[in-house]
């Protein structure tokens, strides 16, 4: 059983990456962020409130919702929680959950799966609005190449406002046989490419699994990553604007498949 002076011991290891892999726990902050995890069931190992905000309705309401979740909780020191914050105004909560598995055969089978894979993706802003947009379009799963930045990251966290329980996202894939062995099960590979002649709007991704590629703020997808690729699409732009921000142009070209692929029709 641990006491509160290791469970904040634990949780301050969390910060580092390794720490973060080598146990598959990370930590998430905020009361709508930690409400939202115990109410969609996360596994939550524990949380941190501060002293202050146990005292108040609001953290009272959250101890007993994590009591009926069977999730223990330490009341500490603000100033302690303070330190382990990567915000600017700590809220005074956070809960250290287990890192959700996933089974990659499962997410990758169907015959209209949506997976998109991340090429040194290197800003936690951008994947973390990624993971959010595929979230919102029914994306299968992530699948972060060497060189992505971590999903548990607080800022990734942040930006993905809660869906990091919901998107199945694997870390540190070797996206050229993963690429390879996708093709031979029949997924077309689509790669957002701004020298691309197609438009993303002009191609046609009605049916059929497919895997988007989505590459590196500045210099885009690796050279062989583009070789092995069946097709390369470009989002048109004004002259003189050579780039979006990677996250802008891959909800373009994953709404646009979206788009096609909505079988709703008004009445």
């Amino acid at each position: 059983m641990l006491t509160a002076k290791q469970a904040v011991r634990f949780a301050r290891d969390l910060q580092k990456r390794k720490h973060r892999h080598d146990t598959k726990h990370f930590f998430i902050e905020g009361i709508n962020f930690v409400e939202d995890a115990l109410l969609n069931r996360a596994e939550i190992r524990y949380l941190l409130i501060s002293d202050k905000l146990c005292q108040k309705e609001k953290g009272k309401g959250v101890m007993e919702l994590a009591q009926s979740r069977g999730v223990p909780f330490f009341c500490v020191q603000e100033n302690a929680l303070a330190r382990l914050a990567d915000t600017e105004t700590p809220q005074g909560i956070l809960a250290v959950c287990k890192m959700p598995v996933w089974d990659e055969e499962q997410v990758i089978q169907g015959q209209d799966a949506l997976l998109v894979a991340l090429d040194g993706v290197q800003d936690p802003g951008n994947l973390g609005t990624m993971i959010r947009t595929g979230a919102g379009i029914g994306v299968n799963g992530f699948f972060l190449g060497e060189g992505t930045v971590d999903l548990y990251n607080s800022k990734v966290l942040r930006s993905t406002m809660g869906t990091t329980f919901q998107v199945p996202a694997f870390h540190r894939v070797q996206l050229i046989p993963f690429i390879k062995r996708l093709k031979s099960m029949g997924f077309k590979t689509v790669a957002a490419d701004p020298r691309a002649r197609i438009k993303h709007y002009g191609a046609d991704f009605r049916k059929g699994p497919l895997v988007v590629i989505i590459g590196n703020e500045s210099r885009g997808i690796s050279l062989e990553l583009l070789k092995a690729v069946d097709l390369r699409v470009s989002i048109p732009l004004a002259e003189g604007v050579e780039s979006l921000n990677a996250a802008v142009a891959a909800a373009l070209v994953l709404y646009e498949i979206f788009r096609q692929r909505d079988t709703q029709t008004e009445k």
